[in-house]
């Protein structure tokens, strides 16, 4: 049960009871969903699972800076790849990099509230980018500079180290 206490007209205070619908959210998650998203549309107040709604929302924006992370990640590293090991460069790398930048352009522009995490999440993208870029290329992991050498801008600039044309030709 949950309480939830409102205010009106200054002083009144109303305490209203709502039951946790939790039953179905732990049975039918997309059962639950749908529900919560046609009482949310009915503005059906009652209808509502307050706490496991609450969790939901944590939930997606936690999975949101996962994603910013897991695709910094892939980015950096290859682009740790590109950069020292030049005579190793593929097509594949360098698809991989454009379509990065392309996909994490795409996540800030949509959320843009999820730049503000970008220098919390950045070094602990790099740090793992920098421990995969080792394992991946068999270089010793002190080659990597401990400091991830490239800013954001940098990053998510399809001219920055693996640009455009030029490099995807000399990949081939």
């Amino acid at each position: 049960m949950i309480n939830r206490v409102e205010k009106l007209s200054g002083t009144k205070v109303i305490i209203t009871n709502f039951m946790s619908k939790s039953p179905l959210y732990e049975t039918d998650l997309m059962d639950w969903l749908t529900q919560q998203k046609l009482a949310l549309a009915s503005r059906d107040i009652t209808a509502l699972d307050w706490e496991n709604l609450a969790e939901e929302l944590d939930s997606m924006g936690i999975s949101e800076k996962n994603e910013l992370k897991n695709r910094l990640i892939i980015l950096l590293t290859h682009l740790l790849k590109w950069q020292y090991q030049s005579s190793k460069r593929s097509i594949s790398w360098f698809t991989t990099i454009a379509n990065q930048r392309d996909d994490l352009q795409d996540i800030l522009n949509e959320k843009p509230s999820l730049k503000q995490y970008i220098p919390d999440i950045l070094p602990k993208a790099y740090r793992n980018a920098r421990r995969e870029a080792s394992a991946e290329t068999g270089l010793v992991l002190s080659t990597f500079s401990e400091i991830c050498p490239y800013d954001i801008q940098e990053i998510l600039n399809p001219e920055f180290l693996c640009n455009t044309t030029d490099d995807f030709e000399k990949a081939m």
